[in-house]
């Protein structure tokens, strides 16, 4: 969604835990604007990589994190990072933030 700029198609989907006072789909967009300006130099390999890390057992209901590789152009990408939290069978994914080199 991200690659195709459907800013709100994610913030309807997924919403977005730093959009502050701001609409969402706009504080999507604006951010990774922002990231995109500044973004990560990657290897081939990196281009668009997800890695998923899970968290040790909590009370807060933190399960994992997923961290996406969002190909900007042939050897640039920004870093977009979901959430997933929820107890058993009930989870819930929500974007916590796009960043490039500097933020």
């Amino acid at each position: 969604m991200l690659l195709r700029h459907d800013y709100s198609g994610l913030a309807s989907r997924f919403g977005y835990a730093v959009a502050y006072d701001r609409e969402t789909a706009a504080a999507i967009e604006a951010d990774y604007l922002e990231a995109a300006a500044s973004p990560h130099a990657v290897a081939s390999d990196e281009h668009c990589s997800i890695t998923v890390s899970y968290f040790e057992p909590n009370s807060i209901g933190l399960f994992a994190v997923v961290e996406c590789m969002v190909p900007v152009t042939e050897e640039t990408a920004v870093n977009m990072d979901l959430i997933v939290t929820g107890w058993d069978e009930d989870k819930h994914i929500t974007v916590e933030g796009i960043t490039g080199v500097t933020w």
